[in-house]
């Protein structure tokens, strides 16, 4: 992760040219990080981690694979989707959180940062307070958001 907010924002707009439309706008969007905002990152919980080797039955050995994130938002009024496409790589480490069970592997989001890797990958991070880490690199990765309804 960057050192300091201000050294990661400069990060993403230098790379402006080399990131997807979808993720520079991702990455450079304040509230996606923002503590009191209810778009951040920070502190959402996993809802539900899907992935998928995408395959047509006339090119079966060659799949796309893709992933999908669903989050609880931070103040609990919204789900979070990221869906990466193109992914070359991911991985998934959990631990369960020693200071909360509750919040148990993947349910307090710490920091996340977006990254361009080797050969011009999207590079996607997010670290959680129990020390659990989720990184994606993938070609691309859209995100939208689903108010939450509470029946009474």
């Amino acid at each position: 992760m960057q050192k300091d907010f201000e050294s990661y924002l400069q990060y993403i707009e230098a790379n402006r040219s080399r990131l997807p439309e979808t993720v520079y706008e991702f990455a450079s969007d304040v509230e996606r990080y923002d503590l009191r905002s209810p778009h951040s990152l920070h502190d959402a919980w996993l809802s539900s981690l899907k992935v998928k080797e995408n395959r047509r039955a006339e090119r079966p050995f060659e799949p796309n694979t893709s992933i999908e994130l669903v989050l609880l938002g931070p103040m609990h009024d919204r789900e979070i989707v990221l869906k990466y496409t193109g992914v070359k790589s991911y991985r998934i480490e959990g631990k369960q959180n020693s200071y909360s069970w509750a919040d148990t592997f993947h349910g307090d989001i710490s920091g996340h940062q977006v990254s361009v890797g080797d050969g011009g990958d999207v590079v996607h991070e997010i670290e959680y307070v129990s020390g659990a880490v989720i990184v994606i690199t993938c070609n691309d990765f859209g995100f939208s958001e689903n108010q939450c309804t509470h029946d009474n």
